[in-house]
């Protein structure tokens, strides 16, 4: 198989597998706000913080599975490779573990200031970080060493068990038995992974290694960092300024954001591996262009439908399952336009770390940190609540795609070719906000009928499908599909051993 047919497939199989497992994640999520109500739910995504986090404990050595081994197989040194698995799992665990005694140090500090649910959040919290860290290991090294049919199965299975572990648990326990049901879903991650393949992880504390690691990972941890801040500054902000039952409130919209971005990124994660082994191989620039023209074109197009899904039926279910958070359709719709720019700004962030310019990463995001803070902030203080926040949300988004994005065309293309490039993902933005808002008012009352909702969304399909045919015409993955299919090989096996 080529490897471009071979990245279709993967790409294509494992956007599947995660719409699928976020489909089910979506219904345990309801099921978790409908238990756990507002304020528990608050508190929960307070302590989810510390999760995010946690995962930069590493200094940024996570970074080579899925770029630096990729790297050295492509140009057939398998030994470096096992080294660095090696030494990236010794160093994270460590650092993991230093990171849970402090959390249990500062619940223990902190008992008598604070409320149960938060107390033993924490504890609970402590312990979530180290299994959470195993769970996460064990995944990035299917990505990076491309065993993307295990970790598709693995994805949806892990989905299904925790959505029957949070309805069951959390049903009657409320945030304790979720905290149970979140401890045995990373369990049974580790597992089923360990059952399926055996990564044979041995301790190495190479001191020289795990240096030249971190000297490669740690801008990419920053950038990685400060995008979480960014990503998680208007959660900070919401539950400082407006509090818990805001914050909940404004979870609806952030979860369809969520489950929009899955598409561009699963595809980011069967991209990064193939980028890096190319430039591994011919460490020539130019060979990564086609991969990231056509990932953006792909980006360009499959995200107004998905963004209109959430327009429009989005509103119909949070009416009859979510009565209690209908506050949040608005921001919600205001907020998942920022995926469509966050979809394109990762292929050129991608393709900067492939070329060893990470660097410049760095002011980039430092800049939209700082932008988000002062809007939100803004916004806030002027009254505009979660819908501000969701705009300016949205506008800060929208200013680092661009900046991001010509960033990578300096090492691309020509000034000329860059605006024009630009002009026509801005273009496309406004007639997808444009058709979305004609729609919006040519069926009053939608919200309230699933019939309309679906005419919504079909028009908008079908309005959508020049676009659609076009990019099929230009990345041929119908083509890859019916290939594959007419010879009776959907996903075909054989991946590398590690």
């Amino acid at each position: 198989m080529s490897r471009k047919n071979k990245l279709l497939m993967d790409a294509g199989v494992y956007s599947i597998a995660s719409i699928l497992t976020q489909a089910v994640t979506l219904l345990a999520a309801i099921l978790t706000r409908r238990f756990l109500g507002p304020t528990q739910m608050g508190i929960w995504s307070l302590l989810q913080v510390i999760l995010v986090y946690s995962a930069y404990t590493g200094l940024g050595v996570s970074e080579a599975i899925s770029r630096e081994i990729p790297y050295y197989r492509g140009q057939g040194d398998e030994r470096t490779a096992k080294e660095i698995k090696d030494v990236i799992f010794t160093f994270s665990l460590l650092t993991t573990f230093a990171l849970s005694a402090a959390v249990m140090v500062y619940a223990l500090w902190k008992a008598d200031d604070l409320r149960p649910e938060v107390f033993f959040g924490l504890l609970f919290t402590a312990v979530l970080v180290i299994l959470q860290k195993i769970s996460n290991l064990n995944i990035a090294f299917l990505r990076g060493y491309k065993f993307f049919s295990l970790a598709s199965k693995q994805m949806i299975l892990s989905s299904i068990v925790n959505a029957l572990l949070v309805a069951f648990l959390s049903m009657r326990n409320k945030i304790y038995g979720f905290l149970w049901a979140m401890c045995l879903s990373f369990i049974f991650n580790i597992v089923y992974i360990s059952a399926h393949h055996r990564f044979g992880f041995r301790w190495n504390m190479n001191w020289k290694r795990t240096w030249a690691l971190i000297e490669y990972g740690f801008p990419l941890m920053v950038v990685g960092l400060m995008g979480t801040v960014f990503l998680t500054i208007d959660k900070l902000m919401i539950a400082k300024f407006l509090g818990f039952k805001e914050l909940g409130i404004y979870s609806v919209a952030i979860l369809t954001y969520t489950y929009l971005v899955t598409v561009p990124n699963a595809i980011g994660i069967v991209l990064i591996p193939n980028l890096h082994e190319k430039f591994g191989e011919s460490k020539e620039v130019g060979d990564l262009k086609e991969y990231l023209e056509k990932s953006c074109g792909v980006f360009g197009e499959i995200m107004p439908l998905l963004i209109a899904g959430g327009w429009f039926f989005i509103p119909y279910f949070a009416r009859w399952v979510l009565p209690d958070y209908l506050e949040s359709i608005e921001p919600m719709r205001t907020l998942i336009l920022s995926s469509y720019f966050l979809a394109l700004t990762q292929p050129h962030s991608y393709f900067i770390a492939v070329i060893r310019k990470q660097i410049l990463l760095l002011p980039v995001i430092s800049i939209a940190c700082f932008l988000a803070f002062t809007a939100n902030l803004w916004t806030i203080k002027h009254g505009y609540g979660i819908l501000g926040v969701s705009a300016a949300t949205t506008l800060v988004v929208f200013i680092r795609y661009a900046a991001t994005y010509f960033l990578a065309s300096k090492y691309l293309c020509t000034v000329r070719e860059a605006w024009q490039g630009f002009f026509v993902k801005i273009a496309r933005f406004i007639l997808m906000l444009a058709m979305l808002l004609v729609l919006k008012s040519l069926f009053p009352g939608a919200e309230r009928s699933f019939v309309k909702s679906v005419a919504q969304w079909g028009m908008f399909a079908v309005a959508s499908l020049p676009f659609l045919l076009r990019l099929n015409k230009e990345v041929g993955f119908l083509s890859v599909v019916r290939a594959h299919w007419a010879s009776g090989v959907f996903v075909k096996k054989g991946e590398d051993g590690v």
